[in-house]
């Protein structure tokens, strides 16, 4: 049996850590996974059942849970041996930002959430064929380091990573940008009128 350790880790990286080991997994043993609240085993179970895996849901206590990821049965075993199965949405897309935080309701909270969103990019099977980032949403390319990281990341994977420049100079950004290049209107204009577009 193989054992992945998430406790501790907030949504999404028990998946992504899974989603790992289930690449990994060649041989078909279970997989148990260790995490500390109730979400994430309801993220791994909803994960289980979209790719035909058996799971179940142990409660050890409050803080500690377990889920058994158990390939008995052909159909489970398919999943590991179909590199295809793992790649959901074989479609390129473009990922906009425009803001420096994802949602409404708490700022701080918000800001958590995008960086979240940003480090998920980056693990996707499918990355995407450009960031572009507008209005406060630049933000992630001069001042937050872990976005910076994460853009970066991805830069090299093979995304472009584009900055509004007229943006950059409203909020003072201009000589800040760490990753990727300013671009204008027109282009981000083009890009979201031709491609699939993902926003967060």
């Amino acid at each position: 049996m193989i054992e992945v350790n998430a406790m501790g880790k907030v949504c999404p990286i028990p998946v992504i850590m899974t989603k790992k080991v289930l690449r990994e997994n060649t041989s078909g043993e279970n997989i148990l996974i260790r995490v500390d609240n109730e979400i994430a085993t309801q993220n791994l179970t909803k994960m289980a059942a979209q790719l035909n895996i058996k799971a179940s849901v142990t409660k050890l206590n409050d803080a500690e849970y377990t889920v058994l990821y158990d390939f008995e049965g052909c159909e489970a075993c398919a999943v590991l041996n179909d590199s295809g199965v793992l790649e959901q949405g074989a479609d390129e897309y473009v990922v906009v930002i425009n803001s420096d935080k994802m949602g409404t309701g708490d700022e701080g909270f918000g800001k958590k959430l995008l960086e979240n969103f940003v480090y998920a990019l980056t693990e996707q099977d499918r990355i995407p064929k450009m960031v572009v980032m507008y209005n406060t949403g630049v933000r992630l390319t001069t001042e937050n380091e872990k976005t910076i990281t994460d853009l970066k990341t991805l830069q090299d994977k093979g995304t472009e990573v584009l900055a509004c420049g007229l943006c950059l100079d409203f909020y003072g950004l201009k000589e800040k940008l760490q990753v990727g290049s300013a671009t204008n209107m027109y282009r981000i204009t083009e890009i979201m009128r031709t491609n699939k577009v993902v926003k967060p």
